[in-house]
């Protein structure tokens, strides 16, 4: 929680990163809403999650992968395997912190990550509903740790 915090501070403003193991695993930027970049950050944990998958098991990255498939060098179903695996590791998501630079003004922004397997989340708080992303916390199943940090972390 304390790395992700640190991390925070040098993400652009209107931001929401995932960090695990001492990594970043996804980071989103540059959106107005919470649940934008919430979800920015949730795709591009997927996608280097798909990334490591295909580098590891065949030497190249996705990218490349996916240009040789489309051009008939290679087999789709490589590209399938490497979707379900990282749909199934939920990105590499799961036991991961989530970390705000803003508070939640509603809770379907930390929903959205919940649902990804989060355990923590670090925000600075002070929304008019901190009351509805507390209860997000505790409904979730594993109930999810978060920590409010008093104070935003805007870099503009």
């Amino acid at each position: 929680m304390l790395f992700g915090w640190q991390v925070e501070q040098g993400v652009t403003s209107n931001s929401v990163i995932y960090v695990k193991d001492g990594v970043t695993v996804g980071i989103g930027t540059g959106e107005q809403d919470r649940v934008g970049v919430a979800e920015i950050g949730i795709f591009k944990a997927y996608t280097k999650y798909a990334d490591a998958i295909c580098f590891k098991e065949h030497g190249i990255p996705y990218k490349e992968l996916e240009l040789a498939v489309e051009k008939g060098r290679k087999d789709r179903e490589l590209l399938v395997d490497i979707d379900r695996k990282a749909k199934e590791a939920k990105g590499g998501l799961i036991g991961s912190c989530m970390v705000s630079d803003a508070f939640f003004p509603f809770r379907d922004g930390v929903d959205v990550a919940i649902r990804e397997g989060i355990r923590a989340i670090v925000q600075p708080g002070g929304s008019m509903r901190d009351f509805e992303v507390i209860e997000a916390c505790n409904e979730a199943e594993p109930q999810v740790t978060m920590v409010f940090t008093g104070q935003r972390a805007f870099k503009h």
